[in-house]
């Protein structure tokens, strides 16, 4: 353990996640056993707060969820109700902490409200993307509007209540019921093999990639402009000191003032990547209580990797932004990518689906430059040279065949 926490208290302990999934998954052992060898004097504090972990888990393990919450948001209210318990806390201070590991050991398991993207404060209204999806955007009253075009574009207009939809405008404020537009979400839903610009109220314009859904209000109200992502987005932020954008994408939240990046948060794959083209951003994990939540500050041309298998986030610098944003000027860019990865690409923006030979090799590394103007059969002809590979076309499905010889790397 760090230095630094060695001023520990039964408070910071109990904040400190590691720490309770020592005390319930016994993770981290030989780290908390050492630190605490070296420093007894902070014994007392951690047999108070391992204490208080297994006598709120004992008790409360099968709370539902909104009785949990409920507890949360009132300690007075905990405290008259479970009394007899609270004798044994003789710290004040203590109970709002031991509400909060309440909450965390109560919902079955320690990860569940860390790691668990459902515990997100907004729920696509939508019904999620499949194969015969049209684009469309759903009003916040409800209505859809079809979007016949592949590339469609939207814009909001907030001081005629308007939107416009490529060439047609829709007149909101016959739509809208009065004084609850602004509380309610619109969304877009953009299906595989499409895209999508939009500008939002406010003038931020955001490129919306195949298989995504972008929900956003009609006009931003309050102290922050908050819109929610699910699949890939670039956004080129109208600057406001007063209001920070917050883009919430995979169980993240991105938070910007002014700036241009690009988000990638397809709930199919493994991690959350944020790339920084101009100005700055804050990263961090989204979740119903901020305990020890960390903000990583990305810099231009770097990129921040949410893993969220194991709930890490890694930052590493990039020499080519420009291949994370190609896609918003029609070309697929990858250089040293996984095969397995480019042709997931590919299947979003051709609304294919692609099988490879199970023994294909997974390491496989390619890089070029993909015209997505140009056809699948002229794209998947160029895929198969750079990685010598047969392919055959049947329907809506490409299947490869065997790799026919190691080709050497490009």
């Amino acid at each position: 353990m760090k230095s630094k926490f060695a001023e520990y208290s039964t408070e910071q302990l109990l904040e400190e996640k590691s720490f309770i999934e020592w005390v319930l998954l016994g993770m981290h052992n030989s780290e908390w056993e050492n630190f605490f060898d070296d420093h007894p004097e902070i014994r007392p504090h951690e047999k108070a707060a391992r204490e208080i972990i297994h006598l709120l888990q004992d008790k409360y393990e099968i709370l539902d969820e909104v009785s949990v919450l409920q507890l949360w948001k009132s300690i007075d209210s905990f405290d008259n109700i479970h009394k007899q318990k609270i004798k044994k806390l003789t710290i004040r201070r203590r109970l709002s902490w031991a509400a909060s590991v309440l909450l965390i050991v109560s919902l079955g398991t320690f990860g569940f409200l860390y790691f668990n993207d459902s515990w997100q404060n907004y729920r696509f209204a939508s019904s999620e993307i499949t194969e015969s999806d049209e684009s469309r955007m759903v009003l916040s009253n409800g209505e859809e509007i079809s979007l016949k075009e592949d590339n469609s574009t939207i814009a909001m207009d907030e001081v005629a209540e308007q939107v416009i939809v490529n060439d047609s405008i829709i007149d909101l404020s016959q739509k809208m019921d009065a004084g609850k537009s602004e509380a309610k979400m619109n969304e877009v839903v953009i299906p595989y093999g499409k895209k999508s610009e939009l500008l939002l109220a406010d003038g931020t314009k955001v490129w919306l990639n195949a298989g995504s859904r972008l929900a956003f209000p009609t006009k931003f109200t309050g102290k922050k402009r908050e819109i929610f992502l699910e699949g890939e987005a670039c956004f080129q932020v109208a600057h406001n000191n007063e209001k920070p954008f917050i883009v919430n994408a995979g169980g993240l939240d991105i938070k910007v003032l002014g700036t241009n990046f690009n988000v990638s948060a397809y709930p199919t794959e493994k991690t959350v990547e944020t790339v920084l083209v101009e100005g700055s951003v804050a990263v961090s994990r989204s979740k119903v209580i901020k305990l020890g939540n960390k903000e990583t500050i990305l810099k231009p041309n770097q990129k921040a990797s949410f893993h969220k298998e194991n709930n890490e986030m890694t930052l590493t610098d990039e020499t080519d932004v420009d291949l994370y944003i190609a896609w918003t000027y029609g070309w697929l860019r990858y250089e040293r990518e996984s095969l397995e990865s480019v042709l997931r690409k590919v299947e979003r923006y051709y609304n294919v689906e692609i099988e490879l030979p199970a023994a294909y090799p997974s390491d496989d590394k390619i890089s070029g430059k993909l015209d997505l103007e140009n056809s699948l059969p002229t794209v998947m002809g160029f895929l198969s040279d750079a990685s010598g590979f047969n392919y055959r076309i049947t329907g809506n499905k490409v299947l490869i065949d065997e790799r026919l010889e190691k080709l050497p790397t490009r």
